[in-house]
């Protein structure tokens, strides 16, 4: 069975799952209808009751018609401008002319690509060259750094919980807004206020998980179609289900997660590449570690001019690293996917997560 029960779980990935089949097979392609097959094997592997089931369709229908009326609303692009016009001043344009206009072209290109998402050049080619080596999404600011900054503040104020709660809330916002609230990002938001939340009636994180992509659907019904909400909401189930295998080896555990990720993110990075790094799974598993302390460093100095030269050396160093791996790299040429085999894939994939999950619990 797909879910641990030692939690109780409410199944709302379901309705989640549904409305963005739903999406994608009334206004992409009606192959996208195959995909239903797998929250039909949910069901049947998860007894759920007719109460539940009736829930969740009504849910589905709310979020359908809010989608058909409110197609072209996204009401996230609109927070970010708003609090500027509320402000008279925006913070965000004033922190990315701070960086630009304090370093080096190369060190505050690199800062403002991995900080803030800005692609110029020279770290545009940084940038490139990730893309070349499948893992893109280690440099571009996603949930996954802003998971990382949520667990620093954790660990730092592990003596004050509520302390690091209203740190988490405070920091975590103010950089979804430098983000100008990038659906990936805002996955980690919405997760953690979520989770405090209904901290008493929601134990498991697919729940949480769930939720959070229902709140972003309603606000925004198109980011389905959104290929970063797409890979940090898979992403983020996969590494969950990774956890709940409960492997003792750590490395072996962090090996698993890059093969996991990097295989439910496929069909997303044939259809931005057209192909793929025959070292992606390697690539992921080495740099994760490496951008992930780099992401934290200048996180926390960016502010700190006077060590510029510092800054600069590292900025040299990562692509120095990055242009080595680039170079040694091997592409396979991979044609777009028609609708059908995406469909297949991800039907493939969900059962071998089932299988994977059965052999555990034997």
């Amino acid at each position: 069975m797909l879910i641990n029960h030692c939690n109780k779980t409410h199944h709302l990935i379901v309705p989640l799952m549904l409305v963005a089949i739903l999406w994608f097979a009334i206004y992409a392609n009606y192959w996208y209808f195959l995909l239903l097959l797998i929250p039909i094997i949910y069901l049947l592997n998860n007894h759920l009751t007719l109460k539940q089931i009736l829930v969740y369709a009504l849910i589905v229908i709310v979020l359908v018609i809010i989608g058909v009326c409110c197609h072209n609303i996204n009401l996230w692009q609109h927070l970010g401008s708003g609090l500027d016009r509320l402000l008279h001043f925006s913070v965000r344009d004033h922190v990315q002319n701070y960086v630009s206009n304090s370093y080096d072209k190369t060190t505050s290109s690199f800062i403002n690509l991995i900080l803030f998402n800005i692609k110029d050049y020279p770290a545009n080619t940084t940038y490139y060259h990730m893309k070349d080596l499948s893992v893109v999404y280690l440099i571009v600011v996603s949930g996954f750094h802003i998971s990382i900054l949520k667990r620093g503040v954790t660990f730092i104020l592990r003596r004050s919980p509520r302390w690091a709660n209203v740190v988490n809330i405070l920091l975590i916002t103010f950089y979804c807004y430098l983000l100008n609230f990038a659906i990936s990002v805002t996955r980690v938001l919405l997760m953690f206020l979520v989770g405090l939340i209904f901290s008493k009636k929601l134990k498991n994180r697919i729940d949480v998980l769930a939720i959070a992509g229902l709140i972003s659907v309603s606000l925004a019904p198109t980011c389905v179609f959104n290929v970063g909400f797409c890979m940090s909401y898979l992403c983020t189930l996969v590494i969950i289900l990774i956890y709940r295998l409960n492997i003792h080896n750590v490395l072996l555990e962090k090996l698993f997660i890059s093969i996991a990720a990097t295989l439910v993110s496929l069909p997303f990075i044939v259809y931005m590449q057209q192909q793929i790094s025959l070292w992606a799974i390697f690539n992921s598993f080495a740099l994760s570690y490496v951008f992930a302390f780099v992401f934290i460093y200048f996180l926390m100095t960016f502010w700190i001019i006077w060590i510029g030269v510092i800054q600069h050396a590292l900025v040299v160093g990562i692509n120095f690293i990055i242009n080595a791996s680039w170079t040694s790299n091997t592409v396979i040429p991979i044609s777009n996917w028609p609708p059908l085999i995406s469909c297949s894939y991800f039907i493939v994939f969900y059962l071998g997560i089932i299988m994977l999950q059965s052999y555990k619990n034997t």
